[in-house]
């Protein structure tokens, strides 16, 4: 019996999981997966995901012949700049780029992903393995600006909750992946937040500065707000970007969350909702 698409993607895709868990060579590159062009109309939509201007820098880790930084410069006139392991796509994408105009606009290098740094790119596009998609979310994190996007095509960036996803069929991938099913993830790099802050509560609730704790996972933040000897466990915890919104069960009125939005900038986190309030690092 002929096995079905979905056997045939499972099949792929244990083959790929097996090759991620050999042991690499001191020094080694680690390759990406084989090259894939996506096809425009995925380009289309990532860059439509992924809200491209023309002030943005993106950065394509696994460029291949350079389509998705050249179209963003083309279409948007954003600054781009990709990166590819392979030699002859580099060199391709560079006269790609000079082809369509946009060589003032984009560039490529050869060089390992891990070895690029990201704390410039306000977007970074990837359509990668799913072992290495996973191993970046670290570096990502680490690297990149509050409020900086990652647009993910066909896989998560687990544990790292999206704050979207679209889904659509994609014909043309079929005979490579088995499955016409396309998903585009999007990102948005939180602020980090993790640790202790001295916090400054509006006076109605409290006189004494309180002290803020925060654990921040890439599944999310939990913390805690410790006013004299009480200890209260925060209702919600949301950071997106440089937003933050804090939820304190029981010092609202009548009992109800105070819930608290400001801004965090470096060492500091502060906002006037639902009066002024500011946290500071120690």
């Amino acid at each position: 019996m002929r096995p079905s698409a979905d056997g045939r993607l499972r099949a792929r895709r244990r083959a790929l999981a097996a090759l991620l868990a050999l042991p690499l060579a001191a020094g080694a590159q680690i390759d990406a997966g084989p090259y894939v062009p996506s096809p425009s109309v995925i380009v289309d939509e990532m860059l439509k995901l992924g809200a491209i201007r023309g002030d943005d820098y993106l950065i394509d880790l696994g460029s291949g012949d350079g389509r998705i930084p050249i179209t963003a410069a083309q279409r948007f006139g954003a600054r781009g700049f990709g990166v590819d392991i392979k030699p002859e796509l580099v060199k391709l994408a560079n006269e790609n780029a000079a082809r369509a105009g946009v060589a003032d606009k984009v560039r490529f290098e050869r060089r390992d992903l891990f070895e690029t740094s990201l704390a410039e790119a306000s977007v970074v596009t990837l359509y990668l393995l799913p072992g290495i998609v996973t191993k970046l979310v670290p570096k990502i994190l680490a690297e990149m600006k509050p409020g900086a996007r990652v647009v993910s095509h066909d896989y998560p960036l687990a544990p790292w909750k999206e704050d979207r996803f679209v889904q659509f069929d994609t014909p043309e991938k079929e005979p490579i992946s088995g499955t016409t099913r396309t998903v585009l993830y999007l990102y948005t790099v939180p602020a980090r937040v993790g640790g202790e802050w001295r916090l400054e509560l509006p006076p109605s609730v409290a006189q004494q500065p309180a002290r803020l704790t925060l654990a921040q996972h890439p599944m999310g933040t939990r913390g805690s707000v410790t006013i004299g000897k009480r200890v209260i466990a925060l209702g919600e915890v949301k950071v997106s970007g440089d937003a933050v919104r804090l939820a304190i069960p029981g010092l609202g009125g009548g009992g109800k969350p105070l819930v608290l939005e400001g801004r965090a900038r470096g060492d500091v986190i502060e906002g006037t909702a639902p009066a002024p309030w500011r946290a500071t690092r120690p």
